[in-house]
């Protein structure tokens, strides 16, 4: 059975690796990474720390073209990108489990990757808590100059080196025990409703909804009543867009 795990990246590469770890035998990981150098570097020290524990398994990043989540447009170009990641690990690299770990990036990012997972029917949510952030902090620091030595070295040999000359560092890092995962209470949205829904938006047929259905969409701003009509906003057409590729 292959099990993939997605996983948004912040400045705190090891909830990505805690989570694996916690998980045990995964096939594929993910890494959904922004543009910032510092995040760069955290995930070259994930794709560094799994080829040393765990080099059966395929890492791919999957990068977001800005440095940071901060704006409407920004958050529905990540949600595309997310919702398009999700599908290609289904349909294109043949997962039969897909987790998801939401403990990484920004709050909105999370939040995001979270619905879309119920939107798209994954097989779980996670978040993944340090006990001491601090101490994760100021570990991370001592360690920078290594982390970027690391980053900026050209094979994957001396990489390795760099890890391996402070092994036992890095792992505890990478690789702790003290972490809590925390699944996320979801249920997931039946495919066929939820692709209904994105239809009757993107091809605006608005009278075919149900009463409720058209209520649940106007309260949460997918579309909008003027006198008798109604009318589906900007912002309902981008939801649309995003999941209808």
């Amino acid at each position: 059975m292959r099990v993939a795990v997605i996983a948004t990246l912040g400045m705190s590469p090891p909830v990505v690796t805690a989570f694996v770890d916690y998980i045990g035998k995964v096939s594929d990981l993910v890494v959904m990474t922004t543009a910032d150098e510092k995040v760069k570097q955290g995930y070259e020290l994930v794709r560094v720390a799994m080829k040393s524990k765990y080099p059966g398994t395929r890492i791919h990043e999957v990068e977001i073209p800005f440095e940071d989540v901060t704006t409407e447009e920004q958050n529905f170009e990540f949600m595309r990108i997310a919702g398009k990641t999700i599908k290609d690990q289904k349909k294109k690299f043949g997962s039969d489990v897909v987790y998801l770990n939401v403990a990484g990036g920004r709050k909105n990012m999370c939040i995001t990757l979270s619905l879309l997972g119920q939107f798209l029917s994954v097989d779980g949510i996670f978040h993944v808590v340090s006990p001491d952030v601090k101490i994760v902090n100021e570990t991370l620091e001592n360690l920078r100059l290594d982390i970027e030595r690391m980053y900026f070295s050209e094979s994957d040999e001396e990489k390795m080196e760099i890890y391996r000359e402070k092994e036992r560092y890095f792992d505890a890092l990478m690789f702790p025990r003290d972490y809590r995962v925390i699944r996320i209470p979801t249920v997931p949205i039946p495919e066929d409703y939820m692709m209904r829904l994105v239809d009757v938006l993107y091809n605006r047929k608005l009278d075919s909804l149900t009463y409720s259905d058209r209520e649940l969409l106007l309260r949460h701003g997918l579309i909008e009543k003027f006198g008798s009509r109604y009318l589906v906003t900007d912002f309902g057409k981008k939801f649309a867009e995003v999941l209808i590729r």
